[in-house]
């Protein structure tokens, strides 16, 4: 009973989610808030200054509002993503912001204040909710401003993380996010666009990809569909879009897979939660006996739970 009454809070500020999350010493997930930053129709993003003014603006609500939900709990720590990803010099003007106000946070309850990244934040939670228990394991993240193959190797409070393949131009999120303002949807696009290709029936053409031992380019994706936008549906253009990023991460998990001799692949980030995208590649990486591990959209998707989790295991290691 004191480990269910004793919290975690995990924080999260990427560059289009606001997150919090309040995690058990049990592991439990207590709470699971987010907020989408808001974008302009017809922009295809946010600058880190307009990022950095909503996220100082939401946590601060989000807090207030989540006081009452964890008025019965103990806060022992708080968990930030500092940064986007676990290397020196890896910065990102919006993770400062929550890592301001965790830190706020953990000095005025005198607790522990942990870091992470928010490419461990994203791992942790899909490994949370997916049954992979695997030490070693591939990870392809596809987010909005990422698309990295990610080779790791799970430590007792952590993982060693080793990018062995990515794209060299745009990442599939900014990808799907330009064709989808193209066709006039409101930003980020993913969810219409993952609509419109389930769908679609019939069968499209297919786009020549660029995928050579790991590494992808999709700016020649995009320029070949926009070439085609105007004459087509918006679910037969959807489905050619999300069949050449899949085609593209198909060919380079196999040529990975092969290499470093692996047969499980972990998904995480918010292009990972697309439906169509999750069931062909199951499908087809199964023909090759390589397992896919998909999760929930929520722990696919920018969140907190990751930070919460990664906090509690840091907590555990020290008590």
């Amino acid at each position: 009973m004191i480990s269910k009454n004793k919290i975690i809070l995990g924080i999260d500020t990427s560059c289009y989610t606001t997150s919090i999350a309040a995690i058990n010493l049990d592991k439990e997930i207590i709470i699971n808030e987010k907020r989408m930053l808001k974008v302009k129709h017809g922009n295809r993003g946010l600058r880190q200054s307009d990022a950095f003014f909503q996220h100082t603006n939401n946590l601060g609500d989000m807090f207030g509002d989540l006081k009452s939900k964890i008025k019965d709990y103990d806060i022992v720590g708080v968990c930030v993503s500092s940064r986007p990803r676990p290397i020196e010099g890896s910065y990102m003007p919006v993770f400062s912001c929550g890592y301001k106000f965790a830190k706020t946070i953990s000095s005025v309850l005198n607790t522990k204040l942990y870091q992470t990244s928010h490419q461990e934040c994203h791992v942790e939670a899909a490994f949370y909710d997916t049954n992979i228990d695997k030490d070693r394991f591939l990870c392809i993240h596809m987010s909005g401003g990422t698309t990295e193959i990610l080779l790791i190797n799970r430590k007792l409070y952590g993982y060693d993380i080793e990018i062995v393949g990515a794209t060299k131009d745009i990442s599939a999120g900014q990808l799907i996010d330009r064709v989808g303002v193209k066709l006039g949807y409101e930003f980020p696009c993913g969810e219409y666009l993952d609509q419109n290709a389930l769908k679609c029936d019939v069968d499209v053409h297919n786009l020549k990809i660029s995928s050579k031992e790991g590494y992808m380019n999709f700016s020649g994706v995009e320029n070949q569909i926009f070439s085609i936008v105007d004459n087509y549906s918006k679910e037969y253009v959807s489905k050619v879009i999300l069949n050449s990023i899949l085609d593209s991460i198909y060919k380079s998990i196999i040529f990975l897979s092969d290499k470093y001799n692996i047969k499980d692949v972990l998904f995480v980030g918010g292009v990972s939660s697309s439906k169509y995208i999750s069931s062909k590649l199951i499908n087809k990486l199964s023909n090759n006996k390589i397992n896919a591990f998909f999760t929930k959209s929520s722990f696919a998707k920018d969140n907190a739970i990751g930070s919460g989790i990664i906090g509690v295991n840091r907590f555990l290691s020290e008590v």
